[in-house]
């Protein structure tokens, strides 16, 4: 099914690549969440986001996070894989991607 056809992953695949552009690094599946719009995580929220991210090119695995491994999606390079994509709540509680460089 594309993103034609399910308006819900047409849905997260817009919000996500409206929140990230043509960012490069490494972002939290808990961020990716986030970004797509959800408050609580669940299965099927999880597909749509990992269908939705692997559609703009991002590509799920373990990574590090300040020494420790989770799971996250990146896209880019090795090296650019080392730019963390962390997700802060900025002015009026709105969702902000800043980039760390490692």
């Amino acid at each position: 099914m594309t993103a034609d056809q399910d308006p819900d992953l047409a849905r997260v695949t817009s919000r996500l690549q409206v929140a990230l552009g043509d960012a490069l690094g490494k972002l939290r599946v808990t961020d990716a969440v986030l970004l797509a719009g959800f408050t609580r995580p669940s299965y099927r929220r999880g597909l749509l986001v990992a269908r939705a991210l692997r559609g703009l090119g991002w590509k799920r695995g373990r990574y590090r996070f300040d020494g420790e491994l989770a799971y996250a999606y990146a896209r880019g390079t090795p090296l650019e894989r080392e730019t963390v994509l962390a997700v802060e709540r900025g002015d009026g509680g709105k969702l902000v991607v800043n980039r760390r460089e490692p």
